[in-house]
């Protein structure tokens, strides 16, 4: 049986993800986004701006998908490229100034979303959901550092 138990934690993690997202889709799906474009939107409304890398390194994505994502916001509008005056090979992804005040619209809604969502849980579930994750994250973190220095 204890075989099968980190099987059943993974499957619960990805069925937990896939349900989610669907549960964010229809909740934001009246702004016409993706998730991912939502999560840079509102990653890039908290630290004002960041590189494809900082963002690509917060949303759990390869450069050229988060890279994808920026062209295609900033074709509509919602982002833009911005360069570095001390050395012009740094760029950094902002919020455009007309999706400034959206973007704060947009993380409220999401915020509001969670609340809505967990306020029947009580405070004490969340804290061992989230102590559950965080074990899980160590576990998963220090076997791939493991792994690394094995494979060198």
């Amino acid at each position: 049986m204890h075989g099968q138990l980190p099987r059943r934690i993974l499957d619960l993690l990805q069925e937990g993800k896939r349900n989610s997202e669907k549960l964010l889709r229809k909740a934001l799906d009246h702004y016409q986004l993706t998730i991912p474009q939502i999560a840079l939107i509102i990653l890039l409304h908290e630290n004002k701006e960041m590189s494809v890398t900082d963002l690509s390194q917060k949303m759990g994505l390869s450069k050229s998908t988060v890279s994808g994502i920026i062209d295609r916001l900033e074709r509509i509008g919602i982002v833009k490229r911005k360069r570095s005056d001390q050395d012009r090979r740094v760029v950094t992804t902002v919020l455009t100034e007309q999706f400034q005040l959206r973007g704060s619209e947009l993380e409220r809604s999401f915020n509001d979303l969670l609340c809505e969502i967990f306020n029947t849980v009580s405070e004490q579930a969340l804290m061992d959901i989230i102590k559950g994750l965080e074990m899980f994250n160590e576990i998963i973190s220090t076997n791939i550092d493991s792994l690394s220095k094995r494979n060198q």
